[in-house]
């Protein structure tokens, strides 16, 4: 497995040198931290804990190192195609939070957290992720940038965001872009899964169809659909003052119903649901009680109306979960179930990011580093799921937790006795005065007149 990793690193290492600086090393030594067994996982414990790395190297690497992202991303999103793409795959779009304090960290602001289900202090970043089977892998992020950051160029430039990122976009302009990424980077996928924030978003689904994709995204209980194609009157004369009409509009004989997929769940799933076996799990097959019928959706400001499969699975526990697809119609059921409980794999991905490769522990402020730091959390990711697919004949359940204890064993680690400890203490010591000291000259700066020198600086 040691040998795996050091080949793994060095197929990247390419782009680790830019503008004269080889930081080869650091990044090596950074993954490694990132597939270590400290239950944190920031700059500072990963420097205690991988032999040979350097507090300061790593966080000049991470924070202002001139190395591309974007270039490591295009490379990894090939590769992760190798490992995952093609007939099965499905490329997820879904977002994550980053709890924060203060105002300072770049795209901070109170928002919706996922994480917590409220509002909070939060960085948010969209993410692409493919995913096969049990396996899934991110390929590519962005970090969602706020109105009001966009609206402040001076908070843009000192939190280092570059001139042509401070505009505000949304998060489904962010996600479409991702999706035009990932197919100009040759990734193969069938499918583009959603949750309900961007499948119930008409523009965003309805933009997918216009690029050529297949999606199948989850909507809310009280999102609305047509029971058959709505009957519009054609465009033409008979606009207002004259001016012949450009869209269309229902017509007198009309005779589709709009009603929401809960009232058309109540309708009809009782009488023609029936059980569909989904996939292996841990506990057995897994089965739900699932419908899938025809539906149609049209707002008056459309050209016509678009044709979709409603999809609703009742789970255990006795809930419903709704998606809207557009699945040719006569796509088996058991294929739809099976699409449509593969989100689930994105969400435990993200879950063992964050619990076991130090997804959401980084310290960083600036644009750089964020993007620095989820770059390599990608690379983390994949190698773990090139490592899974390495043992998946001897040991199908290996978990990114077992990995991370396997290369504990196998990659080189400091020794940790009394002068070692020590020494790691003094050095976080000397940080934490030096940070006090900055405080502390910026605190002075603050109550001073101007042009005039405080005796406490002398």
């Amino acid at each position: 497995m040691a040998s795996r990793f050091m080949s793994f690193c060095a197929s990247y290492s390419g782009h680790f040198v830019a503008q004269g600086r080889n930081s080869v090393d650091h990044a090596r030594h950074y993954t490694a931290g990132l597939l270590g067994r400290q239950r944190r996982k920031n700059m500072d414990t990963i420097c205690c804990d991988v032999e040979d790395s350097d507090y300061q190297g790593i966080e000049q690497f991470i924070s202002s190192s001139p190395w591309s992202e974007r270039d490591l991303l295009d490379q990894l999103a090939k590769d992760a195609d190798r490992e995952l793409g093609g007939e099965g795959a499905g490329l997820y779009i879904d977002e994550t939070s980053f709890v924060k304090k203060g105002k300072s960290s770049v795209g901070v602001k109170r928002q919706h957290c996922g994480r917590l289900g409220k509002l909070e202090n939060c960085q948010v970043g969209v993410f692409a992720c493919l995913g096969k089977a049990r396996r899934c892998v991110p390929i590519d992020f962005r970090l969602f940038l706020p109105q009001d950051w966009a609206d402040e160029p001076e908070r843009c430039a000192k939190a280092g965001v570059p001139e042509e990122k401070r505009t505000h976009r949304t998060k489904l302009e962010l996600a479409l872009e991702m999706v035009k990424q990932a197919r100009a980077n040759g990734v193969r996928f069938d499918w583009v899964g959603a949750d309900s924030l961007y499948g119930g978003s008409a523009e965003f689904v309805n933009a997918l169809e216009d690029q050529g994709e297949k999606f199948l995204g989850d909507v809310s209980v009280t999102a609305k659909v047509w029971t058959s194609r709505p009957r519009l009157e054609r465009p033409g004369s008979g606009g207002s003052k004259g001016r012949p009409r450009k869209r269309g509009r229902l017509s007198k004989s009309n005779a589709a119903r709009r009603l929401s997929v809960k009232e058309l769940r109540e309708e009809g799933f009782a009488r023609e649901s029936r059980i569909v076996s989904v996939r292996q799990s841990s506990k057995g097959r897994l089965k739900f009680r699932f419908w899938a019928r025809e539906v149609w959706t049209w707002e008056p400001t459309w050209k016509k109306p678009r044709r979709r499969l409603l999809l609703i699975r009742q789970n255990e526990d006795g809930t419903f979960k709704y998606s809207l697809t557009n699945f040719p119609s006569d796509t088996s059921w058991e294929k739809l179930a099976y699409i449509q409980a593969q989100r689930f794999w994105i969400e435990h991905g993200f879950h063992e990011a964050k619990s076991q490769l130090g997804m959401a522990q980084y310290q960083v402020r600036l644009w750089r580093g964020w993007h620095h730091h989820m770059a390599l959390i990608c690379l983390a990711a994949l190698f773990v799921v090139k490592e899974q697919r390495v043992a998946e004949g001897d040991m199908p359940l290996l978990s990114a937790r077992d990995i991370t204890e396997l290369l504990d064993i196998y990659l080189p680690r400091r020794e940790r006795n009394e002068g070692e400890i020590y020494r790691q203490i003094r050095e976080r010591h000397r940080a934490r005065e030096k940070d006090l000291e900055r405080r502390r000259e910026k605190t002075i700066g603050l109550y001073k007149p101007s042009g005039q020198t405080s005796d406490l600086t002398k």
